[in-house]
């Protein structure tokens, strides 16, 4: 499976502190995600830290309406989901205040879809950055009702980066993308407390994305 190797992987690195294991989840898939959580709650009974980056793009050409259910479904109501199973679990962080943290990316920016000016003032990409746009907007819901209990949310948004996630990742260096290891660097930097004082926002290597 490939989250047992990951996570192999994981543990031989230098350096590591702790352990790493992985667990099976369909985010589109209410079972698989309850069962998730039940799992984690028996084993651990506590979680510090949820980063939902679960996410599916469409290679249409086109807006495509069987394209964007199934991209909502997976990059919005699946965050949904797992953050709704998890919450009790991170109500009982030990180690830090919890932290919920939503993978997004500058392509969800409104504002910078809207202007002409911008690198992003482009029709593509509309089933993925639609879904984007309304994480973002999940995430503020979250943040608003549950900063009153401590808990720190945020939007993280790694970057372009080379990847398997369009299926080829060499044409996304030859567009200057990044290594996955810079953009896992990006959203670490949220996750290890380094933008506390932009809690609420889309935090990105250039700072705070505008909405």
């Amino acid at each position: 499976m490939k989250g047992e190797a990951a996570a192999k992987e994981l543990q031989s690195l230098k350096g590591v502190k702790g352990t790493v294991s992985s667990t099976q989840i369909d985010v589109t898939d209410d079972k698989s995600v309850d069962a998730a959580a039940t799992r984690l709650a028996a084993e651990y009974g506590w979680l510090d830290v949820l980063v939902n980056n679960a996410g599916i793009v469409s290679s249409n050409s086109s807006p495509n309406r069987e394209a964007l259910r199934q991209v909502l479904e997976v990059n919005v109501v699946g965050s949904l989901s797992v953050t709704e199973a998890f919450l009790d679990l991170l109500r009982k962080a030990t180690h830090t205040p919890p932290r919920l943290i939503f993978v997004s990316s500058s392509l969800g920016s409104i504002s910078q879809a809207a202007d002409p000016q911008s690198k992003y003032y482009r029709p593509t990409a509309t089933e993925y950055r639609t879904s984007k746009a309304a994480l973002n907007m999940l995430m503020v819901m979250y943040y608003a009702r549950l900063k009153t209990e401590g808990f720190l949310v945020f939007g993280a948004d790694p970057g372009l980066c080379a990847t398997n996630f369009t299926g080829n990742p060499e044409s996304l260096r030859a567009r200057g993308a990044a290594e996955p290891s810079d953009g896992g660097e990006r959203v670490a930097s949220v996750v290890k407390g380094e933008k506390d004082a932009d809690v609420g926002n889309v935090l990105g290597v250039y700072g705070v994305s505008p909405f």
